[in-house]
């Protein structure tokens, strides 16, 4: 009987671990999406969240040390040590406090848009030279961003934002001396950003 018993707690033990790992295998590799774990809808961080998650792992821990460290071998207690159950009560109930306070504002549960950022938004380039683009979307971090210029001269690289100055200013007088960059979020046509460049 004893024997059966550890084995048992083995085997119970090896089951969690193998789906620990499948699950960090599905964090790894981005099937499971964890860009709200401990935000909340609106893209803000949730103190709520991060602290039932932190909760979540430590009870985690300390019921698989009281599995693991019984004197025969890994057996699952006859009964649930009172610190655990204690950590339980005051993660859940301070989860619960937590998002009672978060749901009595409403920006803290109202969806904010997307937007995208350029950097730099005001840059000096001269004739012939480029001048590397970025482009942060909010609340979309993953989210792909098309470069254009409109209007102005010069190109700019409609992938990676690499902005690429005419050779020469045109002799002509009404010549433009600036142009402008914008970058557009494929996936949210409306979502865009302009950057100024003055030709020198």
């Amino acid at each position: 009987m004893t024997l059966l018993t550890m084995i048992c707690g083995y085997l119970i033990c090896g089951l969690i671990g193998l789906l620990g790992v499948a699950v960090l295998w599905q964090i790894f590799d981005g099937t499971i999406d964890l860009s709200r774990l401990i935000s909340e809808p609106n893209g803000d961080a949730s103190m709520s969240r991060f602290q039932f998650l932190v909760f979540t792992f430590v009870i985690s821990l300390s019921l698989f040390l009281v599995i693991v460290g019984a004197k025969n071998g890994p057996a699952f207690p006859l009964s649930i040590p009172g610190g655990i159950l204690t950590l339980l009560g005051i993660s859940g109930s301070s989860y619960a406090v937590g998002k009672a306070i978060q749901f009595s504002d409403p920006a803290g549960v109202e969806d904010r848009p997307v937007t995208v950022t350029i950097s730099p938004t005001d840059v000096t380039v001269h004739y012939g030279q480029t001048q590397q683009f970025t482009a942060t979307v909010a609340r979309k971090p993953d989210a792909k961003v098309r470069w254009e210029v409109t209007p102005g001269r010069g190109t700019i690289n409609a992938d990676t934002g690499l902005y690429q100055a005419p050779a020469a200013p045109v002799p002509a007088p009404t010549a433009p001396l600036h142009a402008t960059v914008k970058a557009s979020c494929v996936d949210y046509a409306d979502v865009t950003d302009v950057a100024v460049i003055t030709l020198a």
